[in-house]
């Protein structure tokens, strides 16, 4: 059976989503995880829009007294991933390799694979399993890409590695009709199990790889070059010209100086707010 290598770029970049509390050192008080992380996903925002939204959660950190940018480095280095990744291809060498913004090209890229090859075992090395996450049908986007391949029988076999920053708790607690039929097909497991457990990738015929910017910083866009740079990589943000808000090939503007400066901003407006009551 061929294999498909997916590898979501916020498999790298952790969040403290799932922590009942975190401490915030300017307030001396604490707040639940998911409300510090408001990481909502929306992939179809326009840049601008989404860099505001990248702004304010650097605003907001900072005024915590939290260092974002420290928090969400990568716990785990892309030449390490590589290495371990290298030595399951073992002889096989490097497979053909594709790219872009959004996780649903996965998808279409296991389609297309599929056909020519039978089914595909999926092995995907990602922060979110991408099966879905309500039971109202979607059309294909990124977060039920791997949902599709298996419902309509591009992809026969489906892993999803988490990493060890976050464990199993994005799928732990979940209930999943939709899934229904389709579990035996399913399996989950963490970056150190799979590095220790897993077996020698057998017939990898295709990597892809996807940026994720609705869920990955633009500070950390260098990160993501240097995992593509590791495959010979087709980018099919370019190649196609699709509606999608990102090129996967082109860095975010991203200017830390420009954050400083609307701290700087608030906290004036703060104050003149505060004379006035």
């Amino acid at each position: 059976m061929s294999t498909m290598i997916s590898i979501d770029y916020d498999f790298f970049i952790p969040h403290g989503m799932y922590e009942e509390e975190i401490y915030l050192p300017a307030a001396n008080d604490t707040m639940p995880g998911d409300l510090v992380y408001d990481w909502q996903m929306g992939e179809g925002r326009d840049p601008g829009l989404q860099d505001v939204i990248w702004r304010t959660r650097c605003m907001n950190f900072k005024m915590w007294g939290l260092d974002i940018e420290e928090l969400t480095k990568p716990p785990l280095s892309i030449e390490n991933f590589i290495t371990e990744l290298s030595i399951k291809l073992s002889d096989y060498g490097t497979p053909a390799a594709y790219m872009a913004d959004s996780h649903a090209w996965g998808a279409i890229v296991a389609r297309d694979y599929a056909k020519a090859c039978g089914p595909l075992r999926v092995v995907n090395f990602d922060a979110h399993h991408d099966l879905g996450y309500d039971t109202i049908p979607k059309r294909l986007n990124c977060d039920n890409w791997a949902l599709h391949g298996l419902q309509d029988g591009w992809i026969s076999d489906y892993t999803v590695v988490y990493p060890d920053w976050l464990g199993l708790k994005e799928w732990e607690d979940r209930k999943m009709p939709w899934l229904k039929g389709l579990k035996k097909k399913i399996h989950t497991m963490t970056w150190s199990d799979w590095v220790f457990t897993w077996p020698e990738i057998e017939d990898p015929e295709v990597a892809f790889l996807c940026r994720s910017s609705a869920w990955t910083p633009p500070w950390a866009d260098p990160g993501f070059q240097e995992l593509t740079a590791e495959f010979f990589t087709t980018c099919l943000d370019c190649q196609h010209q699709a509606e999608s808000p990102y090129n996967a090939c082109e860095l975010r503007e991203w200017d830390w100086q420009e954050v400083e400066d609307e701290i700087v901003l608030r906290r004036t407006l703060i104050e003149e707010l505060r004379k006035r009551t």
